[in-house]
């Protein structure tokens, strides 16, 4: 899996050998952290894209993945949602509700992905403490 270094313009993707390499030595020193994230994204891509992304083609659905991306100013390490095509940011759908012909403008990408993303974090930062201090406590022990 690719690892991305900084955000917006600046981004770099490291993938490969190398990649895969800086990847598996992020996730051996987070842990349990990084796993609890990795789930969280899992279950965002599975019961919200999975299951309720607009499907034309299914290119668009398929082509979702997860990629660990860190910051290097604010040391600040996050799974990231991410998919190639770039329309993906401008796909509109219909309203389900009452009336079938009904459109509204509501984007698949805020709905099914955006907004599960924030209610994710919302969730880690009340389930993440524990597990460090678990992880920490374990470490302590043995």
């Amino acid at each position: 899996m690719p690892v991305k270094v900084g955000k917006g313009r600046s981004e770099v993707t490291i993938s490969g050998a190398l990649g895969d390499d800086l990847e598996a030595e992020i996730r051996a020193i987070l842990g349990p952290v990084a796993d609890a994230m990795q789930a969280e994204a899992d279950a965002i891509l599975k019961e919200e894209v999975g299951e309720k992304w607009p499907v034309k083609s299914g290119k668009s659905r398929g082509a979702w993945v997860t990629t660990l991306r860190v910051q290097p100013d604010s040391m600040l390490v996050e799974i990231v949602l991410s998919n190639p095509f770039i329309y993906t940011r401008y796909m509109r759908s219909t309203k389900i509700g009452r009336q079938e012909d009904a459109t509204r403008r509501r984007s698949p990408l805020v709905v099914h992905v955006r907004k599960p993303s924030r209610a994710a974090v919302k969730k880690l930062r009340a389930t993440l403490p524990g597990i460090i201090a678990q992880a920490i406590e374990e470490g302590v022990l043995t």
